[in-house]
């Protein structure tokens, strides 16, 4: 858990745009994991879900 206690560690970036937050529950292999993941959607509204991500895709949050 970071230091502000925020849950979500990561970032989820595709293609230079972060889709939202992530927490990685379990490393599956060398390209992906199992995240709980909170995607920003239009306006004030996320929608929070478990799924499968490629590594690649999960980017650290730097602690201030």
């Amino acid at each position: 858990m970071s230091k502000d206690g925020n849950s979500f560690t990561h970032y989820l970036v595709v293609d230079e745009r972060i889709l939202g937050e992530a927490c990685v529950v379990e490393k599956v292999s060398g390209f992906i994991s199992l995240a709980l993941v909170k995607l920003a959607l239009s306006g004030p509204k996320t929608s929070t879900c478990f799924a499968f991500v490629e590594n690649q895709a999960l980017v650290p949050k730097i602690l201030n």
